[in-house]
C-alpha cells in the first residue's frame, strides 16, 4: 500500500515515517533532500539517525531550463546578463531543495542578481516557467522533458559533474566553470528500531528486485540511472552528502 505524503519538501512524510512502527511493514521511499538538505534549512522533527537504510536505488540530475522562445538559448547567454542590471527570477520546488540550491549557487558564483521564487512542488514550478512567470527554472529531467520534446522548454545545463547519459547533448554546469555536484538519489528506509533480521530480508529482496529488466526499463522511462547501494553504503552516502550540503548552504548564504 503506497501512501503519498506531500508537503514540506518531503519533511512531512519523513516525520511520519520516523515515528512509524518498526515492524518491516512501514517503509519510507524518498529522494535524498528530506535527509540531506531540509534538516539544515528547516526545523524538522527527525534526523538521519532516526532511520535505517534498506537500499539506494537510483539517481538523476537537476536540470535548468528556459522557455524555448526565451532570448537565452545557452548558459552563456544567461551569463551575458551579468552587467545588464537585470534581476533574474528563478523558480523551483521549494526553499532548500536541490533545485533551489543549484540555481542559487550558479547565480551567486556568476556574480549575478537573482531572486528565488519557490513553488509547492516541481510541476507548479515548471508550469510557472511555461507561463513566463519566472525567467529560469530547475526541476528533474522527468518533469521537464515532456515540454522539451513538445518544443516549449530548452535545457541549459545539468547539475552532475559528468554529462547525464540520458541527456548527452546537455552540458554540465561544471563544463561552464561552476563546480556543481548535485545528484537526486532515491532511497528506501525503515524506522531506526527495525530489527536486524527484518532489515537483512528487506535489503536482500530489494537488491534482487533492482537487478530485474523491469526495474531497469522503469528507470530509463523516468530518466533515472541506477545507483544500487546496500544499506551500509547508502547510509554512508547520505551522511557524506549531508555534511557537504551543510557547507554549500553556508557558502551560498541560505544558512549561517
Amino acid at each position: 500500500v503506497i501512501v503519498n505524503k506531500a508537503g514540506g519538501s518531503g519533511t512531512v512524510g519523513a516525520t511520519e515515517a520516523a515515528k512509524a512502527k518498526p515492524d518491516g511493514y512501514n517503509l519510507f521511499f524518498t529522494s535524498s533532500a528530506p535527509l540531506t538538505t531540509q534538516p539544515h534549512v528547516a526545523d524538522v522533527q527527525y534526523k538521519l539517525d532516526d532511520f535505517r537504510l534498506v537500499v539506494g536505488v537510483s539517481t538523476e540530475p537537476v536540470a535548468m531550463a528556459v522557455k524555448s522562445d526565451s532570448k537565452w538559448k545557452t548558459l552563456e547567454d544567461v551569463l551575458k546578463e551579468k552587467d545588464s542590471g537585470m534581476v533574474i527570477k528563478h523558480g523551483q520546488s521549494g526553499t532548500g531543495t536541490f533545485m533551489h540550491i543549484a540555481q542559487t549557487y550558479f547565480y551567486k558564483k556568476a556574480g549575478m542578481k537573482a531572486d528565488s521564487v519557490p513553488f509547492q512542488g516541481g510541476n507548479p514550478a515548471v508550469t510557472a516557467l511555461l507561463g513566463g512567470h519566472v525567467d529560469t527554472g530547475a526541476a528533474l529531467p522527468s518533469e521537464l522533458l515532456p515540454h522539451v520534446e513538445a518544443g516549449t522548454l530548452t535545457l541549459l545545463a545539468v547539475s552532475t559533474p559528468e554529462r547525464f547519459g540520458l541527456l548527452p547533448d546537455v552540458p554540465t554546469f561544471k563544463e561552464k566553470g561552476f563546480d556543481l555536484d548535485i545528484g537526486v538519489g532515491k532511497f528506501l528506509l525503515a524506522p531506526k528500531d527495525t530489527p536486524d533480521e527484518i532489515m537483512a530480508k528487506l535489503e536482500e529482496a530489494f537488491l534482487e528486485a533492482a537487478k530485474t529488466e523491469e526495474f531497469t526499463k522503469f528507470l530509463e522511462s523516468t530518466y533515472q540511472v541506477p545507483q544500487i547501494l546496500n544499506g551500509n553504503d547508502a547510509m554512508g552516502k547520505l551522511k557524506e552528502e549531508s555534511n557537504m550540503y551543510n557547507e554549500v548552504l553556508k557558502e551560498i548564504g541560505l544558512i549561517k
